[in-house]
């Protein structure tokens, strides 16, 4: 693999990790805004009509949106220690990517909902970005292994 290919996915992992950071800032300042405090734009949210619902809808955002973090920073640190190591799909980022896959319909599903924290009304739904969007990451999770294992077999080969 060239130096610059290299430098260029080292360049993406620092991308990504920049980009987790703004969602979590952005997350953070949504619930500060919202729920902890008041939003000039919106009216305050009424926890006593449907709680439960708006804890749900809330719980899946938070959790799905911090995991979703989480796991990401994990494989973008997985790569850069694999680069180093000469290895583009480092094998522990396997099971990550499916991962992935499962938090990121959580996140998403606590996304599309978050107008049942305003609106009483609203019902849970599921959106078709909520099943597409993950279908992807999942069928790029098994293209991951696959490059893996043919990584893993070539090196063995030689």
């Amino acid at each position: 693999m060239t130096k610059k290919t290299l430098k260029n996915i080292r360049l993406c992992c620092f991308v990504a990790l920049a980009f987790c950071f703004v969602l979590i800032v952005s997350m953070a300042l949504f619930l500060f805004a919202n729920i902890f405090g008041r939003h000039a734009s919106s009216p305050p949210i009424e926890w006593s009509i449907n709680t439960f619902k708006k804890v749900i809808v809330i719980t899946l955002y938070v959790v799905g949106t911090i995991t979703m973090i989480a796991l990401c920073v994990i494989v973008v640190v997985n790569t850069i220690k694999g680069l180093g190591e000469n290895a583009v799909f480092p094998k522990n980022n396997e099971k990550l990517m499916f991962w992935i896959a499962l938090t990121d319909f959580v996140r998403l599903l606590g996304t599309a909902n978050l107008a049942i924290l305003w609106d009483d009304d609203f019902v849970l739904s599921i959106a078709p970005e909520n099943v597409v969007t993950p279908f992807f990451l999942l069928f790029f999770a098994f293209m991951y292994k696959v490059a893996a294992d043919a990584v893993e077999e070539n090196n063995l080969t030689i």
